[in-house]
């Protein structure tokens, strides 16, 4: 008889009624033999060092500090932009060339000062040498040193007055070095990054401050998590988040003050600093978050967690076989629910075979 009670168990689970679900589970008496026989095993409920939650919606941002908005720094005709949406651009890379009748004269009287300094120098060289073999008076020297000082900061005026007109340093050298004019005022990547918008193109005439590009860095990348007000008080910034659908993982950022009339959810802010290549900003997905363990909660195997009713529960390990015990769910995270309860660490729960260990508890088998 004992070699026919798994099949008859499962028969009878099959045929079960609709309604033999809400019965409430009863002790079960069930042997070691038994146990082998059904493939009960067992394990000890672990204790849940992180609880990640249910999944929640999330929208994949991008650090404020992170992003550069690229503008025309002078008026002009926009003539070359070789980045696309999407594209990678490297730092001091250029891109965009800018047609500016007014940058000729900033770098025309960058050049005069840079003349007047070399002259000042020079006139400055010959009266310390003057005034150390004693042929002029110490006045004449000093103000003639004056005199230099004021030359080089009109020169640094001139200098950041091409700098704040977007011409790099580089191109600033190499205007003093060969000294020609030039209308073209070439645009150069703030940050290394992606280029998450293209706000002009070619042909068109800039007014100065007009956007031309919208660069971000993407690493790492945001998360703004929409969180149910009843699951606050289980958060805190530090707290781990994960994507599990993406393999992306990181940290709870902070936990916002306002809450959203419509949904009566927070936004809370994570940074992710594993796993993020796949995604992308603007994205929406589903995110979970670590609340705090709090006494009394375990990380189970989910097959191990069975409803009766409106109950879950878990069979609990005894002398004679099982008995049930009524468990609350707080979500399911590869493979494993996180429960609230109390075991001793003793006690031991059915991870395997649940389908008998059920249908014994409902009266469909027993220990004989």
């Amino acid at each position: 008889m004992k070699s026919l009670l798994p099949v008859l168990i499962l028969s009878s689970l099959a045929l079960l009624p609709a309604h033999a679900a809400d019965l409430p589970a009863q002790d079960v008496v069930m042997s070691l033999p038994q146990q082998h026989t059904l493939g009960v095993s067992t394990a000890a409920p672990e204790a849940a060092s992180t609880v990640f939650g249910q999944e929640l919606p999330a929208l994949v941002t991008v650090a404020p500090d992170q992003v550069r908005l690229v503008a025309a720094p002078q008026a002009g005709l926009l003539e070359y932009m070789p980045a696309a949406v999407g594209d990678e651009v490297v730092e001091d890379d250029v891109i965009a060339r800018v047609k500016s009748p007014d940058l000729v004269s900033l770098q025309r009287d960058f050049l005069q000062a840079l003349t007047q300094q070399h002259l000042a120098r020079t006139g400055l060289t010959r009266d310390e040498m003057l005034f150390k073999e004693g042929i002029i008076a110490r006045r004449r020297y000093q103000e003639t040193q004056s005199g230099f000082d004021e030359v080089n900061a009109a020169l640094d005026e001139r200098r950041q007055a091409l700098l704040l007109a977007g011409m790099a340093q580089r191109d600033i050298a190499t205007l003093e070095q060969n000294r020609r004019l030039s209308t073209t005022l070439q645009l150069r990547a703030p940050i290394t990054g992606v280029v998450l918008e293209r706000l002009a193109e070619p042909g068109q005439r800039l007014n100065m401050s007009d956007p031309i590009y919208r660069i971000a860095n993407l690493d790492p990348l945001w998360l703004e998590i929409r969180v149910p007000l009843e699951h606050l008080p289980n958060l805190a910034a530090g707290a781990a988040v994960k994507v599990a659908a993406f393999g992306a993982e990181g940290r709870l950022l902070s936990v916002g003050r306002d809450v959203d009339a419509a949904s009566q959810t927070v936004r809370v802010r994570a940074e992710l600093s594993a796993g993020s290549g796949a995604l992308r900003p603007g994205q929406y997905v589903q995110a979970t978050i670590a609340g705090t363990p709090g006494e009394g909660r375990y990380q189970v195997p989910s097959a191990a967690v069975v409803r009766s009713g409106q109950h879950s529960i878990v069979f609990v390990q005894t002398a004679t076989g099982f008995a049930p015990r009524i468990v609350e769910a707080l979500g399911n995270q590869n493979g494993k629910t996180v429960i609230v309860a109390r075991f001793t660490p003793q006690e031991r729960i059915a991870v395997t075979g649940l389908a008998a260990v059920k249908g014994a508890s409902m009266g469909l088998g027993g220990g004989e």
